[in-house]
């Protein structure tokens, strides 16, 4: 008569079926609600890993962006200030023109130098420009005011900042130039704007020398007007690396929903099964359970 073998250990057994099969029921629904295929580094280590270096990848791409667009506000003021100075030189060689009208009386010749005084106000005040709480011209001593007024000085001013020059990283191993410092744009060897305009003044109130005043404006407008296309250059390159970085993060972006996004319809098909094989182990342990013996269960 043959016997048959009945497993001591069935009811233990099917605890352990509904343990495993429950959190394949949780893995699943967690799927379904997050939409994401790994929610903990257990789900796929090697996943997890590639997940954790896109989101850095992301995270630094979010601090490009960042300073990108701080950066084009910073430019976009400068050359916005220096296209101001370029026409108060501009009015200042006017000025110096009419100055140099041998018909005119010392009243309406003092009246152009206050004029052009006026200008060489004006250009202190747009050289001292500030964005973001910061100056623009001062080199890297953004905190310093880079200029003042001095009658004492053969330029007619003072210059506190220093000749540095401050820049921002855009991408990995590409940095760009935030400024010019006030020293190369106002202050050039090459043509001193501030200088000239200071000799023209000192000329209209002369009468003296004013020809050679305006002319040397003129060669300092045109070194400030060649410093000034950087500002333009720069904006340029901005742009071109802007749209780079947002291209770059919506491939980072995809990348990421390839590494993690969960295939819901997988996800619904699993945790439907899951849910009828967990319900049906309940059951198998409730019988298995409320038996007097597990032979009477096996007949």
């Amino acid at each position: 008569m043959s016997s048959v073998r009945v497993n001591p250990n069935l009811a233990s057994d099917l605890l352990a079926g509904i343990n495993t099969v429950r959190e394949e029921l949780n893995q699943s629904d967690l799927e379904i609600a997050s939409g994401k295929s790994i929610n903990t580094p257990s789900d796929n280590p090697g996943g997890a890993a590639a997940l954790v270096i896109n989101l850095a990848e992301q995270s630094q791409t979010d601090t490009y962006q960042a300073n990108a667009a701080d950066l084009q506000t910073r430019l976009q003021t400068a050359d916005s200030v220096l296209g101001s100075a370029v026409t108060a030189i501009t009015s200042a060689i006017s000025a110096g023109v009419e100055a140099g009208n041998s018909d005119l009386s010392t009243d309406n010749r003092d009246a152009i130098a206050n004029q052009v005084a006026g200008i060489q106000q004006q250009l202190v005040s747009l050289a001292n420009t500030t964005s973001g709480g910061t100056y623009l011209f001062s080199g890297t001593l953004v905190e310093t005011q880079p200029f003042a007024l001095d009658s004492a000085s053969p330029s007619g001013v003072t210059y506190s900042g220093n000749s540095g020059v401050t820049s921002v990283q855009l991408s990995s191993g590409q940095s760009l130039a935030t400024n010019l410092p006030g020293s190369q744009l106002f202050l050039n060897p090459s043509g001193n704007v501030f200088q000239s305009i200071n000799q023209l003044i000192l000329a209209i109130q002369n009468n003296s020398g004013i020809s050679t005043a305006v002319t040397n404006l003129g060669q300092a407008l045109q070194e400030f007007n060649s410093q000034r296309q950087s500002y333009g250059t720069a904006l340029n390159q901005l742009q071109s690396t802007g749209n780079l970085l947002a291209s770059e993060q919506v491939q980072l972006a995809s990348q990421q929903s390839n590494i993690s996004a969960a295939d819901l319809p997988t996800a619904v098909t699993n945790f439907s099964q899951s849910e009828i094989a967990y319900t049906s182990l309940l059951e198998a342990e409730g019988k298995v359970l409320n038996l007097p013996n597990l032979l009477s269960f096996l007949q």
